[in-house]
């Protein structure tokens, strides 16, 4: 969440949806936290997936 460099909470969460995309490409381990949910580092289908639903599912509101 950090790491992203967008002023607009859209943005931000399309970098984060991208980067978890080109990680599971790239078969690199990764992790996601964000304001409310922490995800730690794996890989596979299943963590790609609960990274996705975890950002499109984002709540300014559920984060704080």
């Amino acid at each position: 969440w950090s790491d992203v460099d967008a002023p607009r909470l859209e943005a931000r969460l399309s970098q984060l949806s991208r980067w978890v995309v080109d990680a599971h490409a790239a078969g690199i381990r990764y992790g996601l936290d964000i304001p409310g949910k922490r995800l730690a580092p794996d890989d596979g289908e299943a963590h790609r997936h609960a990274c996705l639903r975890a950002l499109a599912l984002y709540s300014p509101e559920a984060g704080s």
